[in-house]
């Protein structure tokens, strides 16, 4: 039988894998938190060009397409409960999931989470800061959707809002079409608990890099070849950086006074 790993590169704590998360899922073990930001299928990088195009899905021709951003809206369903259903069974009970998402897709990312068994406990808002082009009201935010196998444990900081702000990544430095800020997943990883990230649609590397940064494990995914040779790099550079002091992750919750002062 043919395996479904393409290639597969250990840098550091880091397994970067090449080949499609469908496949790939059925033989990890050890991971224990999901961040990651799938094909959100709505066919363009930005709300401009959705409200020019018109249309849910994107040319095969653009040369900024990537793979599955060109699914039909039952498509991205079907592709999501396949994914996350597979990996519900690999995570231990407890774990967080925090997948991003577009409006436009948001309700179907609960209803998939839901149907493969998850709890949909909250959705977090990235703010960017600023907002892009347009005639309306114009887009400066993603959503984060918070679920969990189960009861999701307890955060190791209980003072974080449901609310991020973080600049987007420049499209002058930009090397994937939906790269997400490094500090903003730095944000998202130092407050939950998990020794390991894994992340099915690694894309450039940001995930690992700010997993490699906050002192996590990672495991990572990707399919398309090009940008699987850029996170490995990425994550190459990063694990090499000299460290004088990783913070150690919390061993208990960060209680935080409800009403202002100090904690006890």
């Amino acid at each position: 039988m043919t395996s479904p790993i393409k290639r597969e590169v250990t840098i550091g704590n880091c397994r970067l894998i090449l080949g499609d998360a469908r496949d790939v899922i059925a033989g990890l073990s050890g991971i224990d938190l999901v961040i990651t930001d799938p094909p959100y299928s709505s066919g363009a990088r930005t709300d401009s060009e959705k409200q020019v195009r018109g249309a849910m899905l994107r040319s095969m021709e653009d040369a900024d397409w990537f793979s599955h951003d060109a699914m039909t809206t039952w498509g991205f369903n079907w592709f999501i409960r396949s994914v996350f259903s597979d990996l519900r069974q690999r995570l231990p009970e407890g774990a967080h999931v925090y997948v991003f998402i577009d409006w436009r897709q948001t309700p179907n990312v609960y209803g998939m989470v839901e149907a493969c068994g998850y709890r949909v406990n909250h959705c977090l808002v990235w703010d960017k800061g600023h907002f892009g082009m347009g005639a309306y009201w114009r887009n400066q935010h993603e959503n984060i959707v918070f679920a969990s196998n189960g009861m999701p444990s307890a955060m190791l900081d209980r003072g974080m809002g449901s609310v991020i702000t973080c600049p987007n990544v420049s499209p002058s430095v930009r090397v994937h079409p939906t790269e997400k800020p490094v500090d903003l997943l730095v944000t998202l990883i130092d407050a939950v608990p998990g020794t390991t990230v894994f992340d099915p649609f690694m894309g450039s590397g940001s995930s690992g890099v700010a997993a490699v940064r906050a002192g996590r494990s990672f495991v990572g995914v990707e399919i398309n070849p090009l940008h699987f040779e850029t996170a490995c790099q990425r994550i190459r550079d990063e694990v090499s950086k000299p460290r004088l002091f990783i913070s150690p992750r919390s061993p208990e919750p960060v209680q935080q006074p409800l009403f202002g002062g100090e904690a006890a």
